[in-house]
């Protein structure tokens, strides 16, 4: 495993979000005393499978299951406490513990009103007029990134304190444009509700680590929709490479001592946007059948493709990876060949690219060069060994991007996977 004892771990997405980052979160929550969600917002969808049954959260961290497991929403989460009241009360009713002795949100976390889902909402309609649409999910969560930029958001710690809550909507009257009476009541219930969860987490997670404790940062979508980093403009409203997971909590960098990057062996993307080495056709669509490939946010189909290995090298670097997870090399069984993207060829030249593509009309004249190599009937063989052709498979990978795979998951359920 690679938590330890007052030490910090990262759990990231290397693609474009949907990696399968959930499952993992949750088999190594077993092992953690806390677990921490860093940034994003209920725009992400961790999907967990116990038993057959699918159970997916949006802003409660994975690993929610792990009762013995406390939790942190830290301050560079922006929260819809509609939707985080809604979570919090479909964990209880299914039995799950979450006590306010257990389960904490920072004061200093950005809360999402009916106003930033609004603007979220008509802004792409605005875009969609230009043909221009980034794909957002509408959820508020890039306006309320923007709000707090703008020093007009009101945070958990104003929220939770009705009267304060009210003078902060006096104090900037826009916010409450999209608040009628029925609005405000159900307002003043949920933060009535949340109240008993919201502490100072950068301390609950500092405390915790100066005490021996086993920390673990969950990361939110994919390396491929940071901000900074990311296929830009068609990216998130948030920064999800490791450097800006730490400051997300409240913890120093130095804190974290393995970052772990999570891989689909294929690649999917929700949304708009560029995406070398995508599949279309008749494959595309049995692949995501059988990859079950449709948003757990918002429903829709991904688009799927061959595994990045141009993109995933690069941001190896950028986030420092120490470990690497492969998942659902499974959905692959059965394919032959299998290819990988391991180059950028620019359409405009005819020659290779240098450098990573950094503008739209870059990605846009990316041709990607592929490597086929041969696919695998089965992941293992009859005595629980890596097939050879799988063998080759994470080989290939791992000698491209010079890090190690440590987890190779081999089926959606929690307890299918092989640690190495």
């Amino acid at each position: 495993m690679i938590l330890e004892k007052g030490k910090a771990a990262l759990l990231l997405g290397m693609q474009y979000g949907d990696e399968g980052k959930g499952k993992l979160i949750d088999v190594l929550a077993k092992e953690a005393d806390l677990v921490c969600r860093v940034q994003g917002g209920n725009n992400a969808g961790h999907t967990i499978w116990v038993n057959g049954e699918k159970l997916t959260t949006h802003l409660l961290p994975s690993g929610v299951l792990h009762e013995k497991t406390k939790l942190v929403i830290g301050s560079g989460v922006v929260i819809d406490p509609f939707v985080l009241a809604t979570e919090i009360k479909n964990m209880i009713s299914k039995g799950v513990l979450l006590s306010p002795q257990r389960f904490f949100v920072d004061s200093r976390a950005a809360v999402i009103l009916p106003y930033h889902r609004n603007l979220d909402v008509s802004r792409e309609k605005l875009r969609a007029q230009n043909a221009n649409q980034i794909g957002t999910t509408g959820k508020g969560v890039g306006p309320a990134y923007a709000s707090r930029a703008f020093r007009d958001a009101p945070r958990m710690a104003e929220f939770c304190v009705w009267d304060n809550f009210l003078q902060w909507l006096d104090r900037h009257p826009h916010l409450a444009e999209d608040l009628d009476e029925s609005a405000i009541s159900s307002l003043r219930d949920v933060s009535a509700f949340l109240a008993p969860y919201i502490k100072d987490c950068a301390m609950v997670a500092n405390n915790a680590l100066a005490s021996g404790s086993k920390v673990l940062l969950e990361g939110a979508q994919g390396t491929m929709l940071d901000v900074g980093f990311g296929t830009y403009p068609y990216v998130t409203s948030s920064s999800l490479v490791s450097g800006s997971c730490a400051g997300g909590l409240g913890i120093p960098p130095w804190a974290i001592k393995r970052v772990l990057g999570v891989i689909k062996a294929y690649s999917t993307r929700v949304g708009n946007g560029p995406y070398p080495g995508e599949i279309e056709g008749t494959f595309a669509e049995t692949l995501r059948q059988k990859g079950h490939e449709f948003g757990s946010t918002t429903g829709r189909p991904r688009s799927v493709g061959w595994l990045d290995l141009v993109a995933l090298r690069y941001h190896v670097r950028i986030n420092g990876l120490t470990d690497l997870a492969i998942m659902k090399s499974d959905v692959l069984c059965g394919v032959d060949p299998v290819a990988v993207v391991t180059a950028y060829k620019d359409k405009r030249t005819g020659e290779e690219m240098r450098g990573f593509p950094v503008t739209i009309q870059a990605w846009e004249s990316i041709e990607p060069v592929l490597e086929f190599v041969p696919g695998w009937s089965s992941l293992t063989t009859s005595k629980g060994k890596l097939s050879k052709e799988f063998s080759n498979f994470v080989k290939k990978v791992e000698n491209f991007v010079g890090v190690s795979a440590i987890y190779l998951s081999t089926g959606p359920d929690r307890n299918a996977g092989i640690w190495r």
